[in-house]
């Protein structure tokens, strides 16, 4: 399933903030607590190109989730313009059954008129579709002064859900993105989503399925990646950076081939700093790069993100 939408550069990603945990430790140092053993351990940092994650036992979802936005609101006047908060999620359940985590949220934050729901069903390219979902609703909501604010971030509570095979370790980091339409900020040119339902497993993907996935990965990814292109009336030469989702340097490398792309044109610093942190990846990147003054005015960039189910998504920004 292919969905594409007309130029959406109404909206705007007003402000963005990103926060990982202090705690950092090395694969090394968190591989015997996985099962990994030493080749395995070796895959993930001479081929995948891991290094370290930021991972804290002692902190909770919400002290997780919750600074960047706190982070975030402390910059806006007018918090009744909040309409809407996203909370996008990779695992469908993060809390017991009587909690439910959008309105904790919601009213961790203070942001008592916002309508709070969680986005899941893209895996870890929620985070995109939140962003499509919030522009939608903006639209339909009549006034030009409403706002949306999207979170990310989630801890990865079994070992099924943070070794995907020997892909990625899956680490802590958080995110959040105030949107708007209009004013300043970073423009929403296009969006471009696949779903490819035979691989609906997910986790539990094997067999000639997981090899399947593993091989058509890059494919699925590019075509995506040109639809959005395409829809923002662009080229690749265009773009003067790709953001990247986090899942490991090896991949890109294969991605890049296939668009016939330059490796130093992909943002992969955060792989061996963070690792894959879920719908969070995307986000941190564009907050890591605005903090180092790296994101060039006029500037667009193409985000990605792939949430194993498999969906696999692309948007173009200008800064």
């Amino acid at each position: 399933m292919t969905t594409l939408a007309p130029t959406r550069s109404d909206v705007v990603l007003r402000r963005m903030e990103a926060y990982a945990p202090e705690r950092s430790v090395t694969v090394e140092e968190i591989a015997a607590g996985l099962g990994l053993n030493r080749y395995q351990t070796r895959l993930f940092r001479r081929i995948r190109g891991l290094d370290r994650l930021r991972i804290d036992p002692d902190l909770g979802l919400f002290d997780l989730v919750c600074p960047p936005a706190q982070a975030l609101l402390s910059t806006v006047e007018e918090r009744d313009r909040i309409r809407y908060l996203i909370f996008a999620h990779t695992a469908q359940d993060l809390t017991p059954t009587t909690l439910v985590a959008a309105d904790t949220l919601r009213e961790r934050l203070g942001l008592t008129n916002a309508e709070a729901f969680a986005v899941t069903q893209h895996a870890c390219a929620s985070g995109l579709l939140a962003v499509e979902i919030a522009g939608e609703l903006l639209r339909a909501d009549g006034d030009p002064a409403a706002l949306a604010l999207v979170l990310t971030g989630e801890q990865p509570f079994t070992r099924a859900i943070q070794v995907l095979w020997n892909t990625s370790i899956i680490g802590e980091a958080s995110s959040a993105c105030l949107i708007g339409l209009g004013g300043a900020g970073t423009r929403v040119l296009s969006y471009a989503s696949r779903t490819v339902g035979e691989f609906f497993d997910g986790y539990q993907l094997a067999g000639e399925a997981l090899h399947r996935f593993g091989s058509t990965y890059h494919t699925h990814l590019a075509e995506v990646i040109r639809e959005a292109l395409d829809d923002a009336a662009l080229d690749l030469d265009d773009i003067t950076m790709v953001i990247p989702h986090n899942v490991n340097v090896s991949s890109w490398i294969t991605i890049c081939a296939t668009l016939g792309l330059d490796r130093d044109r992909v943002f992969l610093d955060n792989v061996g700093e963070y690792s894959h942190c879920s719908c969070a990846d995307p986000f941190l990147n564009l907050a890591t790069l605005a903090g180092r003054g790296a994101l060039v005015a006029g500037g667009r960039y193409l985000v990605t993100a792939v949430g194993l189910g498999a969906t696999y998504s692309a948007m173009v920004v200008e800064c």
